[in-house]
């Protein structure tokens, strides 16, 4: 399994494709966008589609993630929250297309640059 942030701004394609074909599991964090405003929940392409299908815009990224054969990470604050993404269904054929012709391309997790345990730390000057 890798660990990634994936979503239509940042789809990490060809990754998927190398798991797919390693058969290894992309799991998928920030899959709503990582709390960025504006981010992929208010993308017209997302509410558009959630306003098509009778879902949230959460649930179409979900499914969308989920169709595309990752599996996703998300941090839900309520339990109704957490009910709300597990309520996904299938999207429409037109609908991944839509999202996967989304052009933006933005990291919304700039892990880089944070200097935490666990990440690339931040160099100090000499």
């Amino acid at each position: 399994m890798i660990q990634v942030e994936a979503h239509p701004y940042l789809p990490e394609t060809e990754l998927l494709e190398f798991c797919k074909e390693k058969d290894i599991v992309l799991l998928a964090f920030a899959p709503l966008g990582h709390g960025a405003r504006p981010g992929p929940l208010e993308d017209p392409v997302i509410t558009a589609i959630a306003t098509r299908v009778g879902k949230t815009p959460a649930q179409v990224l979900l499914a969308w993630a989920v169709q595309r054969g990752t599996a996703l990470l998300t941090t839900p604050r309520t339990a109704d929250r957490a009910k709300e993404n597990f309520n996904i269904s299938a999207l429409p054929r037109e609908a991944l297309e839509e999202i996967n012709h989304i052009q933006i391309r933005q990291r919304l997790n700039d892990v880089v640059n944070t200097g935490s345990p666990g990440f690339i730390p931040r160099v100090n000057p000499a």
